[in-house]
């Protein structure tokens, strides 16, 4: 395997998922080097597959693994829980600072807005249904990709 897919194979994520299988558009059908690469992906795409869909009022979201502080504990609660869709949060401009990163750099279908009234301000989370979406369309995304592997690099499926 070339040296750069192999430490691609080994990286976890959606995001590795799209740039591993747009490495192998790009390598073209067959591409020596790129074999186990082709391999890795179909693996995790059929493992992927095999989960359960989510229920459709299941709010439930992970946070990605990063910080482990008290504010990153309550949102990971928070989003963790598989109903409450809001949360209304008084905190602090830094503490609302570090909450919105955490949110922004996961990218995560969570809506938040700070109300100004009263002191500390009140962060306001809302999950949106952007949740669901982006899980159906990366099931979507990963069937036509399982067939693609099949087709253009004879990837059992």
């Amino acid at each position: 395997m070339v040296p750069d897919a192999r430490k691609l194979a080994r990286t976890a994520g959606e995001r590795a998922h799209v740039l591993a299988m747009a490495t192998l558009r790009a390598a073209g059908a067959r591409q020596a080097g790129f074999d186990e690469l082709a391999i890795d992906c179909a693996e995790r795409i059929r493992a992927s597959l095999a989960q359960p869909q989510r229920a459709p009022g299941d709010w439930s979201i992970e946070l990605p693994i990063g910080c482990a502080c008290e504010l990153c504990d309550v949102l990971g609660t928070f989003l963790r829980h598989p109903e409450r869709r809001a949360l209304d949060w008084p905190l602090a401009k830094d503490r609302r600072r570090h909450v919105h990163a955490r949110i922004d750099d996961a990218e995560l279908p969570v809506r938040h807005e700070t109300r100004r009234q009263g002191r500390p301000y009140t962060l306001v989370l809302t999950k949106t249904e952007t949740l669901f979406e982006r899980e159906r369309l990366a099931r979507e995304r990963h069937e036509s990709d399982l067939a693609w592997l099949a087709d253009d690099w004879k990837v059992s499926t």
